[in-house]
């Protein structure tokens, strides 16, 4: 059985408002992974963390992120992961362009192409991502691209489902989500029937439309726009 004690602390990779994740080596083995940490302070933080770990634990792909396990204490829960040593293609879009540099053809296919696996993997058991961006897309030593983060995946029946709850970045959600764009303005959500939302698998092919175009143009597509929900 894991427990925290089998790991050492490496360093602190992020963190975001789900949890943080942190660097680990696995003490026996020596093996580094990545175990992200979630507060569990109601049964709703715990149903999330657990879906997040039974997501990973029942879908196997080698454009994933590699799930290992996950144990719980008294107020936190841990994911043992895959760590991807490259880091995430938000810093490779960055260092690209710090170099006022482009990325290979050859590079943007792998990422395209990865990705699309991945996504493909989730949507064939009805699996929505629902917060797909460069900062949860991950690479390993060999730049195999791999799509990680799944704490806001969820399972719908059908096609589409109404959310209570809105998951994801605004800044990679498609137009149907949002009532209004405008240079320097103010986008809201667009509110459904008792303020419920439609998010299907379409919303996560726009938003690896736009992780692409930021990809080969080094800029997101909708610079210089305001975005915020109320």
């Amino acid at each position: 059985m894991l427990k925290k004690s089998d790991y050492r602390v490496v360093k602190a990779l992020g963190h975001g408002g789900f949890g943080a994740a942190f660097l680990v080596t696995e003490i026996a083995s020596g093996k580094q992974l990545v175990w992200k940490k979630m507060a569990i302070a109601n049964k709703d933080d715990r149903k999330m963390a657990t879906s997040e770990a039974e997501i990973l634990r029942n879908n196997k792909s080698e454009f994933l992120v590699e799930y290992y396990g996950s144990f719980e204490d008294e107020s936190e829960f841990y994911i043992l992961m895959e760590y991807c040593n490259k880091g995430d293609l938000r810093k490779y879009i960055n260092h690209l362009r710090q170099l006022k540099a482009i990325a290979s053809e050859d590079m943007l296919w792998n990422i395209f192409a990865s990705l699309t696996e991945a996504i493909n993997s989730l949507h064939s058991k009805n699996i929505i991502h629902r917060d797909l961006k460069p900062e949860n897309v991950f690479m390993t030593e060999n730049i195999q691209v791999k799509l990680g983060d799944l704490g806001m995946a969820k399972v719908i029946m059908g096609t589409q489902q109404y959310q209570s709850r809105i998951g994801g970045t605004i800044q990679y959600f498609p137009p149907e989500l949002l009532n209004e764009i405008g240079e320097g303005g103010i986008t809201q959500t667009n509110q459904r029937p008792l303020g419920l939302m439609i998010q299907n698998k379409e919303c996560d092919m726009f938003s690896l439309g736009v992780i692409i175009y930021e990809s080969i143009t080094l800029k997101h597509p909708f610079a210089g726009i305001i975005l915020i929900i109320i």
